[in-house]
This record gives structure tokens, sequence and C-alpha cells, in this order.
């Protein structure tokens, strides 16, 4: 286990980032057209839940980490088996973030070639993972700081050419907006699943658990109102046919001589998705720390950053390929695998730990008869 801890604080960062990073990049619960925003908020409702599962768990067992609970409440062969479900699903979800990052990057350097790319992208990521878990919590609070701040002033700047009619009719099709829903609880809210790794180096986490859950809400609120903001100045028509919704939106928006808004939500854009980059790459570390028995995960680093970079040239040859299998097929696995993980392992550690108290109940008389 790592010495080195991360403050509550920098967790609750680290799930604003990841919620934000992960989804800045199109709309959340886009199925739903002009209530896109209202299946952002119902959708959210199943990332509370596993926010509270892995929080729940940890608690049952504290400081250790949920790929090995898993293995001691479910044994070694069925808990090692719903790890590498886990593995495969996290390792698919950082395949399609890091080719979201290498898309935009395309649009700035249109000549190299994306063998050249994703080395470098994944390079750096290596070395800060090298450097330890607590300075990406350092690197979280830095980086929230400048991402809010873009996202606020970005949402001022839209409020003139806001058009409410676009939001109109509210709630038509509920099949669209139940569609919307579990998309959007998929990804992002879903992904929380993730930094169940991180809760044994999170120090005074039961004093601070409404921190947690205050990063999780504000993470929430700001995707719906940029979900309100996209739709309310494209419409629902154009944001769909748009490959990327929120650029679009920005090149909308400008007031006087201060144009070229779009610079800044690059900015957010481009390093909320790394920091997310960051979070995913590091629990994979973790997950296969565990799964091996290592003593450390640093020396997994350059040998997954090698394998993240082969299978995205496989997996994404090109956009047609990723926007079929990122929207159409891997949510199909992603999501009951992140939203059974961590039910199935609360529920066999409460009866795990029943049946023990019962068991102890019944050779101690003493205590059998005081309750």
């Amino acid at each position: 286990m790592e010495e080195k801890y991360l403050s509550a604080q920098q967790y609750a960062v680290m799930i604003f980032l990841l919620l934000i990073g992960s989804s800045l990049v199109y709309l959340t619960g886009n199925v739903a057209a002009q209530n896109a925003w209202l299946s952002t908020l119902m959708g959210s409702l199943f990332g509370v839940y596993v926010l509270y599962a892995i929080t729940r768990i940890h608690e049952l067992y504290p400081g250790q980490r949920i790929t090995r609970i898993s293995t001691v409440v479910l044994g070694k062969f069925l808990g090692t088996i719903l790890n590498c479900l886990l593995f495969w699903s996290v390792f698919t979800i950082l395949i399609s973030f890091l080719y979201d990052i290498i898309m935009l990057l395309e649009t700035i350097y249109p000549l190299l070639p994306r063998v050249v790319l994703y080395p470098l992208l994944v390079l750096p990521c290596c070395y800060c993972l090298y450097k330890g878990i607590t300075v990406l919590g350092r690197l979280g609070e830095i980086i929230i700081v400048i991402s809010s701040i873009i996202a606020v002033f970005g949402i001022m700047l839209a409020l003139p050419v806001f058009d409410l009619s676009n939001l109109k009719p509210f709630g038509e099709s509920w099949r669209a907006i139940v569609a919307g829903t579990l998309y959007a609880a998929d990804w992002p809210f879903d992904e929380v699943v993730i930094l169940a790794l991180f809760l044994p180096m999170v120090s005074h986490l039961k004093q601070n658990k409404a921190k947690i859950y205050s990063g999780y809400f504000a993470a929430v609120l700001l995707l719906t109102l940029l979900d309100l903001t996209i739709i309310a100045v494209l419409g629902a028509n154009l944001t769909e046919i748009s490959l990327f919704p929120l650029f679009e939106t920005s090149r909308v928006i400008g007031i006087e001589n201060f144009q070229r808004v779009e610079l800044l939500f690059f900015m957010i854009w481009f390093i909320t998705g790394i920091f997310t980059i960051l979070v995913y790459y590091q629990g994979m570390n973790f997950i296969v720390q565990d799964l091996f028995a290592l003593k450390s995960n640093k020396v997994v680093i350059l040998p997954l950053g090698a394998c993240l970079v082969v299978f995205t040239l496989y997996m994404y040859p090109n956009t047609v390929e990723y926007a079929l299998m990122g929207f159409k097929y891997i949510p199909v696995y992603t999501f009951p695998v992140n939203l059974l993980y961590p039910t199935i392992i609360l529920c066999a550690a409460k009866y795990q730990q029943k049946r023990q108290q019962q068991s102890s109940s019944k050779t101690n008389p003493l205590q059998r008869s005081t309750s």
C-alpha cells in the first residue's frame, strides 16, 4: 500500500475533475435531445449509488483496496474474475479517453500522425504517475481552479445568445429520456467506481464524507448547466449532428473584441481530459498490481502505457469505428460492470460480516443473552 495519502479535499477534487473531464467532449445524455439536461440529472442518481457503495465497502474493510476486498469476501477465484472484468472495463474506457484527446490534438497538429501523438500523450502521463499519488492530488487542486473559472466565465458569456425556445418541448418522448438517462449513468457517472481504488489513501475519510459528495454534486450541477447552455445556444438538431457540441457552442460566443472563446474551452477540455486519463491510468495500475500480487505498481506503468498505444491504434483506426464501438457496443459492457462490481462486493461483504457476527454470538453466550 502507498505510504503517501490524499486529503479528503483532494479526493473530492478528483471526483469533480473525473466527471467533468470524461464528459466535456460530448453532450451527456445527447440521446434525449432538448431534454439531455434532464437525463443528466436522472443519470447522476446511479453515480450517487456507486459512490455510496464504494465508500460503504471501505467502511466495512478500512485500509484495503476494493480489488483485495473482492477476493476476501467472494473467494480468490470469483474475486479475481470480478477484478478482471473491472480491469477490462477500465482499460476500454481509458482507450476511449485517449482517443478523444487525440482527435482534439489532430485539429491542432494535423500533420503529426497518430503513431507519434499517442506516445507524446502517454509518456508525460507515465512520468506523472512515477512521481506518486500525492502529485496527482496536488495537480487536481491546481486544475480545478483554472477549469472552474473558465467554465463559469464561458456560461456567463453564453447568456446573451441563449434561446430558451430550444429547450422546448419539455419531457417529450419519455423513451428518449430513459435512453439518455441510462447513457448518462454509464458515461460519466458510473465511472466513479474507479475511485474506489484510491479510498485507502484518503486521510480522515469518515470525518469528511460531506466533502466527497459535495465534489460529486458540484460536477453534476456544472454538467447540467453546460447541457442547458449547449442546447439553448445550438438547438437540439445542431447539437445532435455536431462532433464536439461544446466546442461549437464556444465558437458562437464572443463579445466585442473578445473573440475565439473556443481557445478557453480547449484549455479546460484538454487539462481536465488529461487528468481523467491520469486517474484511470493509475487505477488500472492498482488493479494489475493486485491481480499479480506485485509489491509496487510502478513496474507496470510503462508496459501498460505501451499496451494503451497499441490497442488504441488497433481498436480505433478511424472516427467511424470509434463512433460505432465507443457509443454503441462498449457501454453495453461497461455499464453493467461498473454498476454491478461494487454492488456484488457490498452485498458479499455485508453477508460475510453478518455471518461473523452470528457465529461470534453463538460462541459467546453472554453476548447472545445481552442481545
